[in-house]
């Protein structure tokens, strides 16, 4: 076995290590639900804004494209 592929397997196990600790931290400990909780709140509320203008700017370009029609038609 080469360098090149010791190397790899080593970061290989390290970003697994890492993610494991991350996992434990997180749906582990209190601490970790907590702050778990925190972050799919403010995920909630992202994605609820982001909605929220996307339906604004759909329909302020339908109202848009009515006008246009409308004058089109007139």
């Amino acid at each position: 076995m080469d360098m090149k592929n010791k190397s790899t397997i080593a970061g290989v196990v390290l970003a697994g290590l890492a993610t494991g600790a991350a996992a434990w931290y997180l749906f582990g400990t209190s601490n970790g639900k907590e702050v778990c909780s925190k972050l799919m709140n403010s995920v909630k509320d992202l994605s609820d804004s982001v909605a929220e203008k996307a339906n604004g700017t759909i329909d302020h370009l339908s109202s848009r494209i009515n006008n246009v029609s409308d004058r089109v038609m007139a």
